[in-house]
């Protein structure tokens, strides 16, 4: 197993906390890394939204009713078929994130909730 550097007062927080929660100081780190780097993704999807919404003029004339598939501000792959692309950007790109999307008429969909249903309201 790799060792890990961790400032001693912080180390100690995290030993307090565990000892406070009755949990283990092993599983304390690693959700905390696993939330940083689903914030990390998360921020990257959202930088690829809105370059899409940028270019989506763009993209509509290209791809429109198609999926496409954006990693770096760059439409790297597309299918009319989400499955399949997906599996192809699996294989390209393994759990690295990447924007997947439907090119439609407009480029957002607001959603209205009504009650546990959600709609689309095609702007």
């Amino acid at each position: 197993m790799p060792t890990i550097a961790v400032e001693t007062e912080l180390y100690n927080r995290i030993e307090k906390a565990a000892s406070e929660h009755k949990a283990n100081i092993n599983e304390i780190l690693n959700q905390a890394v696993r939330r940083y780097l689903w914030e990390l993704d998360r921020r990257k999807i959202s930088e690829e939204s809105k370059i899409y919404r940028q270019h989506h003029a763009e993209l509509k004339d290209q791809y429109l009713g198609q999926y496409i598939a954006m990693h770096e501000g760059q439409v790297v792959d597309h299918d009319a078929d989400f499955p399949t692309l997906r599996q192809r950007i699996r294989q390209l790109f393994g759990h690295t994130p990447v924007m997947i999307t439907l090119v439609e008429e407009t480029a957002e969909q607001h959603l209205t909730r009504h009650g546990f249903r959600m709609e689309t309201n095609n702007l």
